[in-house]
């Protein structure tokens, strides 16, 4: 049992001890005393966070897609995928990315899509199709110190952007731990995507329109470190990671696909 799963049993056991005590057949014993107490449990964490003005309908919508998105009895996760579904290439050794659905085009239901992917750290959309794909394996929620919990890449990708829009200009006035939840962050979603974290950061700083050009001929990797204090700043300062050329999904398998140095 993993430590999180350790944790949700301890939850239950404090959660089935304040309903009804001592239990001769608790949910750790008895299949169906656990599926009911865990039901239980999770209307009660809908009603609290409701009752709290706390948010809770997003991430239960994000859940019930992932599952739709991973297939089921009456689904197949080659065709059920949707804008911004996080998937990676079912060829791993080949393409070992991961990255999220920004466009889908298909020639009707049950057919194979052709799909446009952004990958964290990858300036260039990739072009694919569904049948070269699969959910991704999930991230691991990551608990900032600023902004709350990323609970998916998506959130780390939103949350990180943000931070990077909201840096002030002058260095002395950065708070360490926005800078420290900005290098988790980044670092956590280049594992994800199988980056780096300098790319990952180099990428949204041209999402967040944070990049123009300059006249005085900089790169953008230079421009990009120009705005970031000093240890963000040695990350971005390096090479420019080569963008990859477009694909275009008329014969994929037929053609080698980009690789970054």
């Amino acid at each position: 049992m993993t430590e999180r799963m350790n944790a949700a049993a301890l939850a239950l056991d404090a959660y089935q001890q304040h309903l009804f005590g001592d239990l001769a057949n608790g949910h750790r014993t008895d299949r169906a005393e656990a599926e009911g107490l865990l039901h239980s449990l999770v209307v009660d964490l809908i009603n609290y966070g409701e009752g709290n003005h706390l948010d809770v309908a997003d991430l239960l919508d994000a859940l019930v897609q992932a599952r739709i998105d991973r297939g089921g009895a009456l689904t197949n996760p080659r065709y059920s995928f949707r804008l911004n579904t996080e998937v990676q290439f079912r060829d791993h050794r080949a393409e070992p990315y991961r990255g999220f659905i920004t466009e889908l085009k298909s020639s009707g239901p049950g057919q194979d899509a052709e799909c446009v992917l952004r990958i964290p750290g990858v300036i260039d959309p990739q072009h694919t199709t569904t049948s070269q794909l699969e959910p991704a394996t999930q991230m691991v929620p990551l608990l900032t110190r600023t902004c709350g919990i990323a609970y998916s890449a998506l959130e780390a990708e939103d949350t990180t952007t943000e931070i990077i829009k909201r840096l002030p200009q002058q260095q002395p006035d950065t708070d360490p731990l926005v800078l420290a939840d900005l290098a988790e962050l980044s670092a956590a979603l280049a594992a994800w995507a199988g980056t780096k974290p300098e790319w990952v950061l180099r990428h949204l700083r041209y999402r967040a329109g944070e990049i123009h050009p300059l006249p005085d001929g900089l790169s953008p990797a230079r421009r990009a470190a120009a705005s970031f204090p000093n240890d963000i700043a040695a990350l971005l300062a390096g090479e420019q990671p080569a963008a990859a050329p477009p694909r275009h999904p008329e014969h994929p398998e037929t053609r080698p696909r980009p690789r970054l140095p």
